[in-house]
């Protein structure tokens, strides 16, 4: 993790989370200073309404009412995902992006789960009884990114970012038995 807080990508990391939970805290300052006071308003008819809604569950309602301390497994994933954020295999503009998301959005649920031991939601989406579960801005934030990462992992083929070395993207080389030199060094740029 040589120095990671300093590459471009984690820079993008710090400036996407911090995106991410500015436009988290503000909506839900929004929610609980105006929309509260009217419980839900109307936006594009029956599809999307803004619904005002404590959830002591995770996203989307899951877990609500169960007593699990979510606050400090929101902390635990958090410290995991800026982990992962650390490690030179994730030093990809895809992944940086993705990674910003979920960070910005878990501090947005976290500092709501620590105030108050329960999330403000608003987005209310559905027809009739077709209703998706409220959710937020953190909740849309987290979903993205971790879909955009896992997209990564499975069909991407990032190169490493400008700046990344190849000690940062690469496994050390074993030195060959037979000759001492490093096998990788003896194949040349090309591998062969």
């Amino acid at each position: 993790m040589r120095l990671a807080w300093r590459h471009p990508t984690f820079l993008a990391v710090v400036l996407v989370a911090a995106a991410a939970f500015g436009i988290d805290r503000w909506t839900k300052h929004w929610a609980v200073t105006e929309l509260a006071l009217v419980h839900s308003k109307p936006l594009f008819g029956d599809w999307m309404r803004l619904t005002y809604v404590r959830n002591t569950g995770v996203a989307f309602g899951l877990g609500a009412g169960q007593g699990i301390p979510f606050a400090a497994l929101t902390a635990v994933a958090l410290g995991l995902v800026v982990l992962l954020a650390l490690q030179a295999r994730n030093r990809t503009w895809t992944r940086s992006i993705g990674l910003g998301l979920v960070i910005g959005g878990a501090a947005g649920n976290l500092v709501d789960r620590a105030r108050w031991g329960s999330v403000v939601d608003f987005l209310d989406f559905g027809f009739g009884r077709n209703m998706f579960p409220v959710f937020n801005a953190a909740d849309s934030a987290i979903t993205i990114g971790v879909t955009l990462f896992a997209w990564t992992l499975l069909f991407a083929h990032d190169p490493p970012a400008a700046g990344s070395t190849p000690a940062d993207s690469e496994a050390p080389h074993e030195p060959d038995p037979a000759t001492g030199t490093d096998a990788a060094d003896a194949r040349g740029p090309h591998g062969g």
